[in-house]
């Protein structure tokens, strides 16, 4: 019976002594009594489910183990997730919420009813409870190490609390954070590399990892691998983002310990690899498994036979390689297990079994470590006894240190160039000491702490494979020549004429998925022009290309006079006209402003070269531009000719149309226009006026 089945039963016991109308109080009296004594009895159990809280555990089946939506296996009830039935592999925790029995199923009887990660998303479902190893949380408070840095300390309090038998060391490197991605910690940055698989935004861009002007990517290791950037580099170098249960063995002591590394956990750690079930022959001629032989190299190396095993299989991967084939072209016969020497370039395989063959060892060192390898024993004890006495006996005793040898400082002398290596390797070794049972073992982990590092923990660049390429391969101007190369923004000028007021722009990205803002047509103002063509990349980084366009001023052209296209002018009452200045020369580049006055405005009134006779009688109408005038003498008078509207000294049919114009609203008339068309002195325009006209035209 579950909690929530026991709490419902009572709660149905309470339902219906209230339904019993007729019940008593002494009745209900003895309800409560024996309610209470149901809860006596059920002591045990609530004891039992208090135990029965959440837990941890781990998933230990080696090939997988499926997750059933009830406890049993006698009916197909996989618990399916996005159309895929689900399956938890070893390593993946579960949170235990009960134990619960099977549901008919003799072969099972014990399952888990747990919730887990899975993709993304939290599910639920029941496992067989042998394939789960649960994780006892101790009571009370853990006692960290008083030298824990407080950068750390909830990190390990959490991973002691489940495993209190863990102990932590932590060194002070002395190192400046900021420091890790210099030209001296990184060099070429062929020492921290990124396989293909990751997205591109782990990739370096720096001079020698990318090439921005054929857009390609710059492989090594015979491809396949590229040089991180620095984001890249600090996330992996950050501690604080592997101090987990799953990444935690990437800081383990790698010495041998022969009462927990035993020949058991090497073969599961083989297991699934070109070398699980096979025999090799040993330096006595001897027929023994691989696993015998990686034990073999423990105990003469002093090295830990798991990290040993874990590093063939990172190194050479599930398959084997060309490095452990023993028929590489020009290298028939030799063996190299651990890719020593196999350092990064076109052909990191050969190198490493150059090394194998030993042409070029001292005396000394073939004696030291077993050269040449010319046998897979050999290869694997000697070898061991090459990271024994490089890596593990020169302090270099972590996966984190033999990537990145902060404890020397020789950032020149890395086991890998593959900068996930220690959290991939930890993982699997994790899984081994889970299947082993051993996971909370005394282990020993030295973890490293720099000076000045960041207050949160290094996070990796986003996820995307959109190209960082924000460069040009041509920029040009209409009409216009300058060298132009992809990797300078600067220094790109050119002149233009006065005469020119604008420019045509051309700019072609070498991503075509980048764009391009500040191209086309782009005007020009006299003097210097400071341009910006911007090219956004896919990923949206954006690059500025800037270019000087100066424009030369105009050729100064003095003014030398002016002059009024009528000096002399007769104007009836009411009459306008209007003035237009010229120049002399017409092109001048002095200021053309030009100031009107009248010097007698009762007379006459100008504006903007308009003038209108408002009294009779004389005025000068002068129009003055800088240093120079120019004048028009005005009449007016009081005479007009009945009749004449357009004050052409005629009466015609045009003057009739005048006045029919004006009556329809058409035309408005000055003072003047307004006397000529009262032909018949009535005091009103009409349309008679207009037909008088004509018979004074006609009579003309």
């Amino acid at each position: 019976m579950t909690i929530f089945e026991f709490f419902v039963k009572i709660n149905m016991i309470f339902i219906k002594d209230v339904k019993n109308l007729k019940c008593k109080f002494f009745n209900k009296l003895i309800s409560l009594i024996l309610v209470v004594s149901t809860l006596v009895s059920f002591s045990g159990f609530l004891s039992a489910y208090a135990s029965d809280e959440v837990k941890k555990g781990y998933v230990t089946a080696d090939d997988g183990l499926f997750v059933r939506k009830s406890p049993t296996t006698t009916k197909d009830n996989k618990l399916v997730h996005n159309g895929k039935n689900v399956m938890l592999y070893v390593g993946h925790e579960v949170s235990i919420l009960e134990t619960v029995d099977s549901d008919g199923d003799t072969n099972y009887k014990t399952w888990y009813h747990i919730t887990f990660q899975y993709n993304g998303v939290e599910l639920e479902g029941y496992v067989y409870s042998a394939y789960v190893r649960v994780v006892q949380t101790p009571s009370g408070d853990i006692e960290l190490p008083e030298d824990v840095p407080d950068i750390y300390k909830e990190y390990i309090e959490e991973i002691a609390q489940v495993h209190p038998n863990w102990k932590f060391l932590f060194y002070d490197t002395g190192v400046e954070w900021s420091s890790l991605v210099s030209d001296d910690a990184q060099g070429d940055r062929m020492k921290s590399m990124i396989y293909k698989t990751f997205p591109l935004s782990y990739r370096s861009t720096e001079t020698g990892c990318y090439n921005w002007a054929t857009d390609s990517w710059i492989a090594t290791d015979s491809g396949g691998w590229y040089h991180a950037n620095d984001k890249t580099i600090f996330y992996y170098m950050d501690p604080r983002n592997f101090l987990n249960e799953n990444n935690i063995f990437m800081f383990e002591a790698l010495s041998y310990d022969e009462n927990t590394q035993t020949i058991d956990g090497v073969e599961r750690i083989l297991k699934g690899t070109f070398m699980e079930g096979k025999t090799i022959t040993d330096t006595s001629g001897n027929k023994i498994s691989y696993a015998q032989a990686y034990m073999d190299a423990a105990k003469i190396s002093g090295v830990s036979p798991f990290h040993l095993a874990s590093r063939t299989v990172q190194e050479v991967g599930t398959n084997g390689s060309g490095s452990t084939s023993g028929v590489y072209p020009g290298y028939i016969g030799y063996y190299n297990y651990y890719n020593i020497q196999a350092v990064s370039g076109s052909n990191p395989i050969a190198s490493g079994l150059k090394y194998a063959s030993g042409v070029n060892a001292s005396e000394t060192e073939k004696s030291k470590y077993m050269l040449p390898w010319n046998s897979p024993y050999k290869a694997i004890v000697g070898g061991a006894k090459w990271i024994g006495n490089g890596y593990i006996n020169n302090n270099q005793d972590t996966l984190y240190y033999q990537k990145f040898n902060v404890v020397n400082q020789n950032w020149n002398h890395q086991y890998m160039a593959n900068i996930t290596a220690p959290a991939t390797e930890s993982v699997n070794i994790k899984k081994t000491y889970l299947n082993l049972g051993i996971i909370d073992h005394s282990f020993t982990f030295i973890i490293p702490y720099y000076k000045n590092m960041p207050e949160k923990a290094c996070e990796l660049p986003d996820s995307s494979n959109a190209s960082p390429n924000n460069w040009l391969s041509t920029l040009t101007v209409e009409g216009y020549n300058f060298d132009f190369s992809g990797s300078k923004t600067t220094g790109y000028s050119i002149s233009v004429p006065n005469s020119v007021s604008y420019i045509n722009i051309s700019a072609q990205t070498v991503n075509s998925k980048a764009s391009v803002s500040g191209s086309g047509k782009v005007s020009i103002k006299e003097g210097i022009n400071h341009l910006k063509i911007v090219v956004t990349a896919e990923n949206g980084d954006k690059r500025t290309y800037n270019l000087e366009v100066i424009r030369g001023k105009a050729e100064k052209i003095p003014l030398k006079s002016i002059s009024l296209d009528k000096t002399t002018l007769t104007l009836s009452l009411g009459e306008t006209q209007n003035l237009t200045v010229s120049y002399n020369p017409i092109d001048t580049t002095d200021d053309k402003s030009i100031i009107w006055s009248s010097s007698n405005s009762n007379v006459v009134k100008v504006e903007n070269g308009k003038i209108t006779a408002i009294g009779t009688g004389e005025a000068l109408i002068t129009a003055k531009v800088g240093n120079y005038s120019a004048t028009c003498k005005i009449i007016v008078t009081d005479d007009y000719m009945l009749g004449d509207i357009n004050n052409d000294g005629k009466v015609s049919a045009i003057d009739a149309r005048n006045v029919l114009q004006y009556v329809a609203g058409i035309k408005t008339f000055d003072s003047r226009q307004l006397k000529c068309a009262d032909v018949n002195n009535d005091g009103k325009i009409t349309a008679y006026d207009a037909r008088m006209i004509l018979q004074i035209a006609a009579e003309m």
